[in-house]
């Protein structure tokens, strides 16, 4: 008797968003691929990536979970076709630079479109709150974000959990997507 049978195979569908720049591609690249490609083009619209992982829950049931990611261009002109997309979207992860304040600021504008397409108050979708760049990040710079800055976002993101990665040396990327894996099953 195989253990495949014992496998249970789901699809979850997750959106990343954020402003233009924030390394959302990148991100995606190092996670499926990993490889660090440092000169993505500027993301038209949406683009796709799709990445199977075999995981267990608490009780050791086994999954085959794939991950149907939808990288959501960030520039204000492609953001009217965000109700489209969204649609059926299991996991959002709200992602900013963490060498770019402005960005995490401008979570509040994504957040607002989630709301227009009555996406933000739905139970069955989890959040994730997602300080890209880490590998930027300045300690002890004034100008860089607090962790209280964060973390007050982060709750009132109703954010389910905050990481943060670097596509560069991809530190923080598996912890991320496992735990958004694990949420998912």
């Amino acid at each position: 008797m195989s253990n495949e049978t014992n496998i249970k195979k789901i699809k979850r569908k997750i959106i990343i968003l954020g402003e233009g720049g924030v390394g959302k591609t990148t991100l995606l690249h190092r996670f499926v691929s990993n490889i660090f490609v440092d000169s993505t083009k500027m993301t038209i619209g949406t683009d796709f990536f799709i990445k199977k992982i075999d995981i267990s829950n608490d009780n050791g049931e086994k999954y085959q979970l794939t991950l149907l990611l939808w990288d959501f261009a960030g520039q204000e002109r492609f953001r009217f076709i965000l109700n489209e997309y969204i649609k059926g979207a299991e996991g959002i992860i709200l992602a900013f630079d963490l060498s770019r304040i402005a960005t995490l600021y401008r979570i509040k504008n994504w957040i607002g479109l989630l709301k227009e397409s009555n996406v933000w108050d739905d139970p069955n979708t989890k959040y994730f709150l997602l300080g890209t760049k880490k590998d930027l990040e300045q300690k002890n710079d004034p100008t860089s974000i607090s962790k209280e800055t964060i973390e007050e976002f982060k709750e009132k993101f109703k954010a389910d959990s905050y990481f943060e990665t670097s596509s560069v040396d991809g530190s923080g990327i598996e912890d991320l997507f496992n735990y958004v894996a694990k949420s998912m099953i």
